[in-house]
């Protein structure tokens, strides 16, 4: 595997014997790059780290496409996305969430219940009109009512 991001090519090369599922790690590593993630960062799939891409827009399996979300409705609700507390979000699912507004496109690394975590709140926000901080606030609330009983245990 050869990387030449100065020159704007990847090249990659497995045998098939040796990982099956390389040629899948690569096209997400391709999707990462394109949804903005730091290249050293998107290598990451290639070693077996869980990602996951949120389609928010009318793209295949975008949720305007499923839900048959208008264009003007969208619009307002990509905004209210875009308000998403990233850092507070990061800390609590132990994710990294790159927001694409470009390519309507979330783009999450991480475990996988924290990933489901932030799929859901992308979705509440784009289908169900929701808007996200308070939804973080009360996540937060909630690990630390959940902290504080595990305190209480020991």
């Amino acid at each position: 595997m050869a990387f030449h991001l100065d020159q704007y090519f990847i090249t990659f090369t497995t045998t098939k014997a040796k990982d099956s599922y390389a040629i899948l790690d690569s096209r997400y590593l391709l999707r990462l790059l394109s949804a903005g993630v730091p290249p050293l960062r998107a290598v990451k799939v290639l070693n077996g780290m869980p990602c996951y891409l949120v389609y928010t827009g009318y793209v295949f399996d975008g949720f305007c496409q499923k839900f048959d979300i208008k264009r003007d409705k969208y619009v307002f609700r990509k905004k209210l996305l875009m308000s998403l507390p990233v850092q507070e979000l990061e800390k609590l699912t132990c994710c990294n969430i790159y927001l694409c507004p470009e390519n309507d496109m979330v783009a999450v690394m991480g475990p996988i219940r924290g990933m489901k975590l932030v799929r859901k709140i992308v979705e509440d926000c784009i289908v169900h009109n929701m808007p996200p901080a308070p939804r973080v606030r009360r996540l937060a609330n909630y690990i630390q009512a959940i902290k504080g009983v595990e305190a209480l245990r020991l």
